[in-house]
C-alpha cells in the first residue's frame, strides 16, 4: 500500500513530492511515538507494580460480578482471571497500549484452557469482543494526543468515550453470548 501510495504521489506530482510526502509522515509518526511511549511505559510499570503487590487479586474480586457473567466457571477460577482482570481495568482507566500485554498473557492462558486450539472458545471470543470494546472511563492515551495537537479542551471526550464503550460492550457482549449459545453449545 505504502508503494502503490508513493508510485501515485510521484507520478501526480513528481518524485520530489513523494520524498516530503514520506519526510512529513516520518516526522509525524516519530512525534506520535514520543508522545504515546512515556504514558504506555509509565502504565506498564504501575501495572507489574499493582500484579506483584497483588492487586490483581483485589481487581479481579471487585470485577467478579460482571466476569461471573460474562465466563464460565472454569475460566473465572483459572490464572486466566487475574490478566483478563487487569486487562479489562487497564482498559478502564484509558490505558490503551498498556493493556496489550495484559491481554496477550490472557488470551494466551485462555487458549491452554481451550479443548480446542484451532478453534476460538468462547470465552477467547468473549474476551476479544470485552477487549475490543475496551470500555473507559478516563481516555488518558487520547486525552494526552488532543493534548499534544493543540486542544483547548482535551478531556471534552470524556462523556462520550464512556457513552460510546458502554454500548459497544453492552452491544458486543451480548451478541457473544448469543453466538456462544448457538455455536459451542
Amino acid at each position: 500500500m505504502m508503494l502503490c501510495g508513493l508510485t501515485v504521489i510521484s507520478a501526480a506530482q513528481g518524485g520530489d513530492a513523494a520524498v516530503t510526502v514520506l519526510n512529513s509522515g516520518i516526522e509525524k509518526a516519530f512525534s506520535l511515538i514520543l508522545t504515546l511511549c512515556p504514558i504506555m511505559c509509565f502504565w506498564s510499570g504501575i501495572m507489574e507494580i499493582a500484579e506483584c503487590c497483588g492487586v490483581t487479586k483485589i481487581i479481579s474480586k471487585l470485577l467478579s460480578p460482571v466476569t461471573s457473567l460474562l465466563f464460565s466457571k472454569e475460566v473465572r477460577q483459572s490464572r486466566a482471571m487475574d490478566k483478563i482482570s487487569m486487562n479489562m481495568s487497564a482498559n478502564i482507566l484509558g490505558m490503551g497500549n498498556a493493556a496489550t500485554p495484559l491481554g496477550l498473557e490472557a488470551m494466551s492462558r485462555l487458549d491452554a484452557l481451550n479443548p480446542t486450539p484451532e478453534v476460538a472458545s468462547g470465552a477467547m471470543c468473549m474476551f476479544i469482543v470485552i477487549n475490543t470494546a475496551s470500555i473507559q472511563l478516563i481516555p488518558s492515551s487520547v486525552i494526552a494526543l488532543r493534548s499534544q495537537y493543540g486542544s483547548q479542551t482535551p478531556s471534552d471526550i470524556m462523556l462520550p468515550t464512556i457513552i460510546t464503550t458502554l454500548c459497544a460492550f453492552f452491544v458486543g457482549t451480548m451478541s457473544a453470548k448469543i453466538c456462544e449459545r448457538l455455536f459451542y453449545e
